[in-house]
């Protein structure tokens, strides 16, 4: 009796299991947080950016990034990744995660009001070992010496400055890697301007020694070292903000505005009279390069087209070239008037400049390695004029005119080759989708636009094999 009610109850308990309902499987399928697609990811400087809040922001704390997901059961789930691996997962209603979505997109939509910039990436990723690499850079080639120079001047100790230089460069290094492992992670927007910020702080610093007429080689030293540290420190504050496009732009803006004061006095003569004269300028110039940050970020915010990191870099390549062959009538070593040279290397800087904006920022979006390459196809331009130069005896104005041609051929060669995407425009950006091939897809509200390729219409006017762009009428 007792085995015959075992069996009936196993039995009962089979078809009990048989009769249950099985769980039904959820898939849960990435979603971006707009509607064009731009942001796929949230990170906490990007909250911070765009003022995200509860109740549509339920996310509290420090956090690394947020993705959101929309499940086959109806509703969303929000998945955000905390720094010590773990993953907080917020349940949301279909009209929660409505209300989310609609504050991104408003905040996207309002970007520059919001600190954002529409026409630049909308954050800025980890910079990882980059930081650490150029820190250790600076400490090796900027803070270390400066710090030899305090330590062993004042009493002539060789072996005291070389300590210093070692243990500061060393010390560097680890500080550095300390701060990449900390929580918020250094952005590459940090690392772009705190790098550049480091070298124009020095520069910044010895200006200002020599406008102060600091005498002594310690303490113009410590103006140095101050200056650089000050701008490593200030330039990880200031960027913790910004995009990549407006850290590039700030820190270009950071050199080409010194330089281009320091040309326009040149050209007025400020420098023809006792050496004297050039302490006030050399204060000027510093000052310049502070208001160069603030234009810099206005150009990458504000300009009516696509500006992106990698063309700030493309701009620095034509700056340059401009600077180059302004400087070629005045490379035949003899003596000209200095006015004049100031003048012609300011015209071409500026030059460059105006030209990299129209004929590469503009029509194109390049990448920072696109970048890059461009600068490297302009060196290897210049390398080739210069080989052709020495092997025909060339004189100096002539072997330099060829190694800026050269230079010139390079970047439309490497800029031909490499084809970056069509850039986009304010309004039509935030409105387009990126293509799998990585181009823009516009939306012009029904107008006709029409715009022109300048570097296409080289290309075609030179002969070069391929297809490109000359012309573009939008509907």
């Amino acid at each position: 009796m007792p085995i015959r009610s075992l069996t009936l109850a196993l039995a009962a308990a089979l078809l009990a299991a048989q009769a249950a309902p099985l769980a039904a499987q959820v898939t849960e399928t990435p979603v971006a947080f707009d509607s064009a697609g731009r942001v796929p990811t949230i990170t906490q400087p990007m909250a911070e950016r765009l003022r995200l809040a509860p109740p549509a922001w339920p996310v509290l704390g420090s956090f690394v990034s947020a993705r959101l997901y929309s499940r086959s059961d109806s509703g969303y789930t929000l998945v955000v990744a905390r720094s010590n691996g773990s993953l907080d997962r917020y349940e949301l209603s279909e009209p929660g995660a409505a209300a989310l979505r609609g504050l991104v997109q408003h905040a996207v939509a309002s970007g520059h009001r919001a600190g954002l910039g529409e026409q630049t990436t909308l954050y800025s990723d980890p910079a990882g070992n980059a930081f650490v690499r150029n820190q250790a850079l600076l400490g090796l080639f900027v803070y270390g010496p400066a710090a030899s120079v305090l330590a062993g001047s004042s009493g002539n100790d060789g072996s005291a400055a070389a300590a210093a230089e070692l243990l500061v460069a060393g010390g560097t290094f680890f500080a550095a890697l300390a701060r990449r492992s900390a929580d918020p992670p250094v952005t590459t927007a940090q690392n772009i301007l705190a790098t550049n910020a480091a070298v124009q702080g020095a520069a910044f610093g010895g200006a200002l020694a020599y406008a102060a007429d600091v005498r002594t080689p310690e303490a113009a030293a410590l103006f140095f070292l101050g200056g650089s540290v000050g701008g490593t420190i200030g330039g990880l504050a200031r960027a913790r903000r910004m995009t990549d496009a407006e850290a590039a732009s700030a820190a270009f803006a950071g050199y080409a505005a010194p330089l281009t004061a320091l040309g326009v006095m040149g050209a007025a003569g400020v420098f023809d009279g006792p050496g004297e004269t050039g302490r006030p300028a050399a204060g000027i110039a510093a000052g310049t390069m502070l208001l160069g940050y603030p234009l810099g970020v206005a150009y990458a915010r504000r300009a009516p087209y696509t500006v992106t990191a990698g063309d700030v870099r493309a701009m620095t390549t034509s700056a340059a070239l401009g600077v180059a062959i302004a400087a070629t009538p005045f490379m035949d070593g003899q003596h000209h008037d200095q006015k004049a040279q100031y003048a012609a290397l300011t015209g071409g800087l500026l030059g460059g400049i105006i030209l990299g904006d129209r004929l590469l920022v503009r029509p194109r979006d390049h990448t920072r390695s696109d970048g890059a390459l461009l600068w490297t196809g302009a060196t290897a331009g210049a390398l080739v004029g210069l080989g052709v130069g020495a092997g025909g005896e060339a004189s100096s104005r002539t072997t330099w005119g060829l190694a800026t041609g050269g230079a010139l051929l390079g970047v439309i060669a490497t800029e031909a080759v490499l084809r970056p995407a069509i850039g986009g425009s304010r309004g039509t950006l935030a409105a387009g989708a990126r293509a799998a091939d990585g181009r823009v897809s516009r939306v012009t509200g029904g107008r006709m636009q029409l715009s022109i390729d300048p570097l296409g219409a080289v290309f075609a006017a030179t002969g070069q094999r391929g297809r490109f762009s000359v012309m573009r009428v939008s509907f």
